[in-house]
């Protein structure tokens, strides 16, 4: 015996309509929404983030100086790895940061010393290179980066003094070769 097909009735209809058009429309909300979502524009740092702003920076960086680690060997090291990669600015707030945080590193109040003058900010960065030799007035570094500035702003004079202070400090030192180059050039 065979089974007659079963006809639906106008209400089974109805409902299957209804079932189909609402998950249609959860699709285009769905989709809608993902759309939206993906296609938001970006957040601009607000004027009253009370952020100070760092010489150098723009809103667009300073919105991703939110997610920088907040402990002292995370901001070191990505300071470390910002400069490598020449991005100052960001370097630059990472070291600040990381002062903050422990002020009396001469080594990171170097590196950050380092950041302005990588900007073109040589005032800001014979700052930080004084302020460090102020307390370590052996620093071979410090002295060395005292006397790059100088010389980049063609005091040559004063480069020449930071650069025999760091031969003083550190004659057999891996970067005296280059100094002594230094200073040659500027004797010649």
């Amino acid at each position: 015996m065979k089974s007659k097909p079963k006809v639906k009735s106008k209400s089974e209809s109805k409902l299957k309509s209804s079932r189909d058009t609402l998950i249609i429309v959860a699709v285009l909300v769905v989709v809608g929404g993902g759309y939206l979502w993906i296609n938001r524009p970006e957040k601009e740092v607000s004027a009253e983030f009370n952020h100070p702003q760092v010489e150098g920076m723009d809103n667009k960086m300073m919105g991703a100086t939110l997610n920088l680690p907040t402990d002292y060997e995370g901001l070191v090291m990505l300071g470390n790895q910002t400069m490598d990669q020449q991005n100052f600015p960001l370097a630059a707030e990472s070291y600040r940061r990381a002062l903050a945080i422990k002020g009396d590193d001469p080594h990171v109040r170097t590196d950050y010393g380092a950041c302005p003058h990588g900007m073109g900010l040589a005032h800001r960065a014979l700052e930080e290179f004084a302020t460090v030799l102020e307390q370590h007035p052996e620093h071979a570094l410090a002295n060395f980066n005292m006397g790059i500035v100088y010389y980049n702003e063609k005091q040559f004079d004063s480069a020449k003094v930071y650069w025999e202070k760091y031969l003083a400090i550190e004659p057999d030192g891996q970067i005296a070769p280059t100094v002594r180059q230094y200073l040659n050039q500027l004797d010649g």
